[in-house]
């Protein structure tokens, strides 16, 4: 019976992820990120963001060309006007078609910065894509790992609750033959209880969690996910030459460089409009009383436009833009510290989190061996159930400190790839 029961508590330990999250097919890490890949709303967002920039771009690019354009008209009029008498002849009827071409020639260098600013705007527009794929990986990693936390802390309040319940049993059969008093088996019902609704709680997490990944990866539906973790390598090597190059390929900062040189080319936009505009444009056109007009005419010339006064609108323009690119270059001091800051503080907290992976391991260990005993003695009638509970609390709350810290070891990784992904050179050999 009792092998029996053993049998079936293994049973629902591996089945307790199926148990707490339903029928569905299971999710691996990688099945996750490549679902958010295609369904993420942010991801999607900002791809029709750069494609806004980028036609946006190409249609700014365009104002450098000549500009042809072609019209036809159609007039009647009510009375023969004496100023086409002498083209016409005697007719209401005025048909006029032509082509132009319009050329800026000199504009202050305008609109060729609004150019290269339409371009910087649509590679800022792709770094920030690079830089929401990373967010999206990172936040799909972190609601993975949190999952997968919740779904262990499930698997180990359910193999506690099956000791608790075989104590119980033990210790009403020590009370029945006299060798315990009903306080040590009301302590352990009591703690089953407590037990119980613990597990409870920890089932409403992992659906709420199992909620929140699904939110992330772009469905709306509860995720099942893998009930194991990659490994947690206590020897990797992480570099920092993210430190050495400045964080050079690095998307946050890119995004945030394109932004300044902008702003520089806004500078100019703006100083632009104190030059005159010179304009060449040429026309050929046709106009006569016939549906196929004749009389051919054209005209070829040059205008330039002066700005003497505009109460003092340009000079505001100017300090606006100048005071547009201050910020954006505070905001990038404010990046690279940032980034320096980032990187630094996770790969400290990576190393510390390594270090105590196999402090963790070595306690869970001995908090094994010591419930082990505590349950051979007390199994004997040589301990009390205040103890056990002890014992078996230290070994819970072991098995749940290790497994946590390999989680938070395994974000921390995560978060250094965010900001440097080659940051995790390997493992020392």
């Amino acid at each position: 019976m009792k092998g029996m029961k053993r049998i079936v508590f293994i049973c629902l330990i591996i089945m307790s992820p199926a148990i707490v999250l339903g029928q569905g097919s299971v999710q691996s890490l990688d099945d996750c990120l490549k679902t958010a890949d295609k369904n993420s709303p942010e991801l999607q967002s900002q791809q029709a963001k750069v494609e806004e920039l980028k036609f946006k771009y190409y249609g700014q690019r365009g104002v450098l060309l000549p500009q042809i354009d072609a019209s036809a008209s159609y007039f009647k009029y009510g009375e023969e006007l004496p100023s086409k008498k002498a083209l016409f002849g005697v007719s209401l009827d005025d048909y006029y078609a032509d082509i132009s071409v319009r050329q800026v020639l000199f504009s202050g260098g305008k609109y060729f910065a609004l150019t290269k600013s339409a371009r910087l705007a649509f590679e800022a527009e792709q770094q920030k894509l690079e830089l929401t794929k990373r967010t999206v990986l990172l936040a799909v990693k972190k609601a993975y790992y949190e999952l997968t936390r919740s779904n262990y802390a499930v698997k180990v309040q359910i193999e506690l609750l099956e000791k608790l319940k075989e104590q119980s049993n033990i210790a009403q059969l020590l009370y029945n033959s006299g060798k315990t008093s009903s306080l040590d088996v009301l302590k352990i019902q009591t703690q089953v209880a407590s037990s119980e609704d613990v597990l409870n709680s920890l089932k409403d997490l992992v659906h709420t969690r199992s909620l929140l990944l699904g939110q992330v990866i772009g469905v709306n539906e509860p995720v099942i996910v893998e009930d194991t973790l990659p490994p947690a390598k206590e020897n990797i090597i992480i570099s920092t030459h993210c430190l050495a190059d400045k964080f050079k390929d690095n998307p946050e900062l890119k995004y945030v460089v394109s932004s300044v040189d902008r702003a520089g080319y806004d500078v100019s936009v703006a100083h632009s409009e104190l030059f005159p505009i010179l304009i060449l444009k040429a026309n050929y056109n046709f106009e006569d009383k016939e549906f196929f007009p004749g009389n051919p005419n054209w005209y070829a010339g040059a205008g330039i436009s002066l700005p003497l006064f505009h109460g003092g609108s340009t000079f505001a323009q100017i300090g606006q833009a100048k005071a547009r690119q201050k910020q954006a270059l505070d905001a990038l001091r404010q990046t690279e510290i940032a980034l320096q800051v980032k990187l630094e503080s996770a790969v400290a907290t990576a190393a510390d989190k390594r270090n105590r992976l196999k402090t963790t391991k070595k306690v869970l260990e001995l908090s094994k061996e010591a419930l082990n005993a505590a349950e051979l003695k007390y199994n004997a009638g040589k301990l009390t159930a205040l103890e056990l509970i002890d014992a078996q609390t230290v070994w819970n709350n072991a098995m749940l400190t290790y497994k946590n810290n390999t989680i938070d070891y395994l974000i921390t990784l995560a978060e250094i790839e965010y900001i440097c992904p080659q940051a995790i050179a390997g493992e020392a050999q």
